[in-house]
């Protein structure tokens, strides 16, 4: 792979014509004495500048900064290149940053370990007269040498911003990727601070358009099945569903128009080839890491571009085909498969943990049916009696459906089980403040998600209430109870009133042979992205793919830490080096397990993998 940063660096004889021509006469011997006083004048000049840099923090006007770049990016050429050093509250505080500062004609410049970045692609790979996008990146680094290259990171959604978790958790991330890559994460299109954003309603208008409605509160789903009435609530609730999202698309197409076509994983996968042959050279190979939506981005990126691919882990896999040739509705028989054992498994830890690490058992070893008993009345009883909730963010009502949320959202995040509990016992006591806040507000805040997912299914007739209504009921009882929480949880439903047609839509084949294989991970117990895609995916790809597994809970394999899966992605990242297909691994820290207990018999070197593996946990616990 290319070791060279083609792109990321612009020939020093373009900003430095003076000083080569200082060089070029000190190598010829022509020094004379007012040379010289002319090299001492800006040695002394440019040591005065890092000097009063360094001491005072007022003159940092004269780096530069995101102001500094504000000029039109929609005239920038595709493929230019700008770099600035990240200078965020929370940018890995305490690593050093590279910095670029310009003073009349001198010109002082460092090593950077971490950037920020601003990159210039074309809009529609098909149409050069459409213009550009500004794609946000953000690196941090390879700390060692020789270094390999750069490995392109998603952290999934769609929806989820790549930049600041290389800009913030970078070398945390390198735990995985190894030190000898430069870690880039990048905003996708529509996303973050990638130009043009996704932006249908105003800066806060679409949480209002959603509050107390069926897209904030979730489905209400009746205790009686056998119930007409509750068959017959249900379809009014999708009516209100689909009339909402008939609404928020109408916007899209009234604030954003034909922008809204160049969002779709198709063009985004012909960004990281067009970014990587910028920053690596048109030889260098494309390394990813992707999680959740991650990969079906990495499932593109790989059928999109065989010829191209390096190392590619892919990581808690969400069926591609389902998303590419189904409406939303179809995906969670498939996606729920083991959502019911992992929510039996919350159950049987609680169980075990007892009440002083989950209060929600009364006593340690309490059977574990007994308690999801009780959080099942609850949680029914709201239905029939939803509770005023007077001092949550957004004082209001808790509901059957609102109360499902945080419980499926807390399945996919195991390290969060001790203090869901928590959460959970406090409104069962009448205390539901915390519960209702969990559910408030938009994690995107507009439609980035939409613009993803709805240029990347397949056009489709617009389904009924009844049709919707009646595979869900189906899903409901013979897969999970959770079915109808998903439709507001995963916001992919509605794309029958999507409003514009993308450049391109990807749909397979899917089973390309690859010059280099990549790693699969998959869980047992993933509530969201079951093992059996992970398994569908390997039997795609065949000898292009190895599968590895991890046993336990959580939504991909970084949910819970696992020396073994995390030894697994770093031999991989380092020499090609694959485990046996179906290699099975542990976990080293339990949910309601204190994580310090599980350091005692490692040792100094696992104890740090560990560590880093905790902190990559957390991330993910409140990320996804």
């Amino acid at each position: 792979m290319s070791s060279s940063k083609a792109g990321t660096i612009v020939d020093e004889a373009m900003w430095y014509p003076h000083d080569l021509k200082v060089r070029n006469v000190a190598r010829q011997r022509r020094g004379t004495f007012w040379l010289a006083s002319i090299i001492t004048m800006l040695v002394f000049g440019m040591l005065h500048l890092w000097i009063r840099w360094s001491k005072d923090t007022d003159d940092r006007s004269m780096i530069l900064n995101k102001s500094d770049h504000a000029e039109n990016w929609q005239e920038m050429m595709p493929g230019t290149v700008k770099w600035w050093p990240c200078d965020g509250p929370n940018d890995l505080p305490g690593s050093e940053c590279g910095f670029i500062m310009q003073v009349s004609c001198l010109t002082l410049r460092t090593i950077p370990n971490l950037y920020s970045n601003w990159y210039s692609v074309p809009l529609d790979y098909f149409n050069a007269s459409a213009g550009v996008a500004k794609v946000a990146l953000g690196r941090y680094n390879a700390t060692t040498t020789p270094r390999k290259g750069m490995v392109l990171y998603n952290p999934g959604g769609p929806g989820g911003s790549g930049k600041p978790r290389a800009t913030q958790q970078g070398s945390t991330f390198q735990a995985l990727t190894g030190t000898d890559y430069d870690f880039v994460g990048f905003d996708p299109r529509g996303i973050g601070e990638t130009k043009p954003a996704v932006q249908c309603f105003a800066p806060g208008q679409y949480d209002q358009f959603t509050k107390h409605t069926i897209l904030q509160r979730g489905f209400d789903v009746g205790p009686n099945m056998s119930d007409p009435f509750t068959r017959d609530h249900l379809l009014s609730q999708q009516r209100e569903a689909d009339v909402l999202y008939k609404a928020q698309f109408e916007v899209c197409a009234r604030t954003m128009g034909e922008t809204l076509r160049y969002m779709g994983s198709s063009t985004v996968s012909r960004d990281l080839d067009f970014i990587t042959t910028a920053l690596e050279g048109k030889d260098a190979l494309i390394n990813f890491y992707g999680f959740s939506y991650g990969t079906i981005l990495a499932a593109y990126l790989i059928n999109m571009f065989p010829n191209r691919i390096g190392r590619v882990v892919i990581d808690g896999v969400a069926d591609t085909v389902d998303w590419t040739s189904l409406p939303a509705y179809k995906w969670y028989r498939s996606w729920l498969k083991y959502t019911e054992p992992t929510y039996d498994l919350f159950m049987s830890d609680c169980s075990k943990a007892g009440p002083s690490a989950c209060p929600l058992a009364d006593y340690q070893n309490e059977d574990p049916a007994a308690i999801m008993g009780r959080v099942e009345s609850f949680i029914n009883s709201l239905y029939i009696k939803p509770l005023a909730v007077s001092d949550a963010a957004s004082p209001g009502i808790l509901t059957y459906g609102a109360a499902r949320i945080p419980l499926f959202s807390a399945l996919q995040r195991p390290l969060t089980w001790r203090t869901f509990a928590v959460t959970l016992s406090e409104a069962m006591k009448g205390n539901a403040s915390q519960l209702l806040t969990m559910t408030q507000g938009s994690y995107l805040g507009d439609l980035q998600r939409s613009a993803v997912s709805c240029n990347d299914q397949a056009p489709f007739p617009p389904p009924s209430a009844e049709e919707v209504i009646n595979e869900s009921i189906e899903v409901l009882e013979t897969v999970t109870r959770f079915a109808m929480t998903v439709m507001t949880t995963e916001p992919d439903s509605g794309c029958h009133y999507w409003p514009v047609t993308p450049p391109e839509r990807y749909n397979g084949p899917w089973n390309h042979t690859l010059n280099n294989r990549v790693l699969i991970h998959s869980n047992l117990l993933d509530p969201v992205t079951p093992m059996s895609s992970g398994v569908a995916l390997k039997d795609l790809l065949g000898d292009s793919a190895t599968l590895a597994l991890r046993e336990g809970p959580g939504h991909c394999s970084t949910s819970l830490p696992s020396l073994c899966s995390a030894k697994l992605t770093r031999k991989y990242f380092a020499d090609g080096t694959l485990p046996p297909d179906g290699h099975l691994c542990s976990v080293d820290v339990a949910p309601f397990q204190d994580p310090e207990m599980s350091h005692a018999s490692l040792n100094e070197e696992d104890r740090y993998l560990l560590g880093h593996l905790q902190d990559l946990a957390l991330i993910f616990n409140h990320m996804h």
